[in-house]
């Protein structure tokens, strides 16, 4: 009898924990501020720059190598 109650008290527990979880949750989503629009492209506008910037960059750095490590090896 004893283990059905320590059973009902965790299943209770939990349930309880995972209510407040949702609850907490769907509080911090109403606190989220979007960005208007224009903002938003903007920002993605930037995040794309950069994403090419980097990969040209890797892209000299990968070709630099390549070029060096032919001298070194004669291949």
């Amino acid at each position: 009898m004893s283990e059905d109650k320590a059973q009902e008290g965790q299943s209770r527990s939990v349930r309880d924990s995972v209510s407040e979880f949702f609850s907490e949750n769907s509080a911090e989503f109403h606190r989220i501020s979007w960005p208007k629009g224009k903002e938003l492209v903007e920002t993605t506008f930037v995040v794309l720059a950069f994403i090419i910037g980097l990969s040209v960059t890797v892209l000299v750095f990968d070709k630099v190598i390549e070029h060096a490590l032919r001298l070194v090896l004669g291949a």
